[in-house]
């Protein structure tokens, strides 16, 4: 069974929530982002999904999904600052 794009919503739309988190609490302990140790974990995850579903499926758009999980990261800050 092929994945719909449904299912790349809600995918895209789990690893935005990880990267949200992860920046906050890299924030807690470090207000320059100069490290966010879990937010790379999160990035190798997201390319190895990526990788999966373009060989999955030929139309899968890889730029559609990735701004599905576009973050306003200097919001963010503000908010946690």
């Amino acid at each position: 069974m092929a994945l719909s794009k449904k299912h790349y919503k809600k995918i895209a739309e789990i690893f935005k929530n990880g990267y949200i988190e992860s920046y906050k609490h890299a924030l807690e302990n470090d207000p320059l982002l100069t490290n966010n140790v879990i937010g790379s974990h999160i990035a190798e995850m997201q390319w190895k999904f990526i990788d999966f579903f373009k060989s999955d499926n030929p139309n899968f758009n890889e730029d559609t999904f990735l701004k599905a999980m576009e973050i306003d990261l200097e919001k963010l800050k503000k908010e946690y600052r």
